[in-house]
């Protein structure tokens, strides 16, 4: 438990100096467990490393972040030092921005967290990157967004915001990886050569979005395109044997809109995923373009208690000829996949205590993500949270790969 000696170390040595920094640093000590609860005989011998990890995570961390404000313009820079539990230390640059404001435009230009969207840990018009480990393992949800490289412009005119977005240099989403302290479903696994081709920084390879946003009638509308690529790889078999990681180009053209309705807030979404590297679903190895929906309602039932309910359906295009092309002993995928996730959230003891769980889960598939929550903030510097991620489901379904990954959380966190 080294990482939890030096969060108490640090906390100790911070405490009678935090007070004396100027308003505009800010940051936080953190300390994060998650243990496994799966037992090492339910694991498949080709992940037993990583399954016989009694800890999914174990760290401590210190974020600072430095916001310096003036008129029209602004700099912030956060950066987070992570101790592994392991031994090893490394530095996260989550944002680092130039911020300007002109009369009818904003500019954003550096490293960026970039949301688009109206679903709760579903996502369809958010096609930037992600950190799945950091869900799988129970960090704040905050971690569960990567920063970009971005240029990004807000034009307003006449009660509309147009937002372009460019960016230069690719971000993939973080991912479970062999070796790792992570189970996942890998149909690969006997293949230990591998090797993963990112799309290097040139012209041709620069994402780029646009989104339209508006109140109409009361609902708050946007219309988005974006082009660019999968954020999570695909996989081929080349000769050798030896495996292929890489990421497919892809479009995505999407609609959001909310608004007030029966004494809450009504949501949707829809999109169309372009997947320009398969256009006739016949490449085994890459998604097949796709239409995707999102129908969602939140309400406060009484003050301080609040449920959120969604449902979600992708529908694969050229499903038969995806069917036609999967390779033998390959799961193959549902046409229709249906989603389904609610979360409930309670504030009590003057809201210092907070009692969740969210739930999400696939009828057709059968595979679920439970995780209940509890967080309390002892004083205004110092918080914790304790909570289950829960995985269940067949070892092929998007969800329930994880479930040698089930664990109990603990983090620990004192603002400076």
């Amino acid at each position: 438990m080294r990482a939890w000696a030096l969060i108490g170390a640090a906390v100790l040595g911070s405490s009678g100096a935090a007070s004396a920094e100027p308003t505009w640093i800010h940051g936080f000590i953190q300390g994060e467990t998650a243990y496994r609860a799966t037992p090492p005989d339910s694991c498949p011998d080709t992940q037993r490393a990583a399954c016989e990890a009694d800890f999914v995570r174990e760290a401590g961390r210190l974020q600072l972040e430095v916001a310096p404000q003036w008129a029209r313009w602004g700099l912030l820079g956060k950066a987070d030092l992570v101790y592994d539990g392991s031994g090893g230390v490394t530095v996260d640059l989550r944002e680092a921005y130039v911020d300007l404001q002109l009369p009818a435009i904003d500019l954003r230009v550096g490293r960026q967290i970039l949301t688009w969207g109206v679903g709760d840990l579903i996502f369809i018009t958010d096609v930037f990157p992600k950190d799945r480990n950091a869900l799988i393992s129970g960090l704040p949800i905050e971690y569960f967004k990567k920063g970009s490289d971005a240029v990004n412009a807000t034009v307003h005119v006449a009660s509309s915001a147009l937002q372009l977005l460019v960016i230069p240099r690719f971000e993939a989403d973080t991912v479970p990886q062999p070796g790792g302290r992570l189970m996942f479903n890998d149909p690969f696994a006997a293949i230990p050569t591998r090797h993963t081709d990112e799309p290097p920084m040139a012209v041709a390879n620069v994402e780029a979005g646009l989104r339209l946003t508006r109140n109409v009638g009361g609902w708050d509308v946007a219309v988005s395109a974006y082009r660019g690529f999968f954020h999570t790889p695909s996989a081929q078999v080349e000769p050798g044997p030896q495996l292929r990681l890489f990421y497919p180009r892809l479009d995505v053209y999407g609609a959001t809109a909310q608004a007030p309705a029966w004494g809450g807030v009504l949501s949707m979404e829809a999109g169309y995923y372009y997947s320009r590297d398969d256009r006739s679903g016949t490449a085994p190895a890459i998604e097949n373009s796709s239409f995707r929906a999102l129908l969602g309602y939140q309400r406060e039932l009484v003050p301080d208690l609040v449920i959120s309910a969604q449902y979600h359906m992708k529908l694969m295009q050229d499903h038969d000829q995806y069917l036609m092309t999967v390779p033998p002993g390959m799961s193959r995928r549902p046409m229709t996949r249906q989603l389904v996730a609610v979360r409930l959230t309670r504030l009590l003891l003057n809201q210092t205590l907070k009692l969740g769980v969210y739930v999400q889960g696939s009828p057709n598939e059968h595979d679920f993500y439970v995780t209940p929550e509890v967080r309390y903030s002892v004083t205004d510097a110092i918080s914790s949270a304790l909570g289950v991620n829960l995985f269940l489901g067949p070892s092929s379904t998007e969800l329930g790969q994880f479930h040698g990954d089930s664990n109990l959380y603990f983090v620990v966190r004192y603002a400076l």
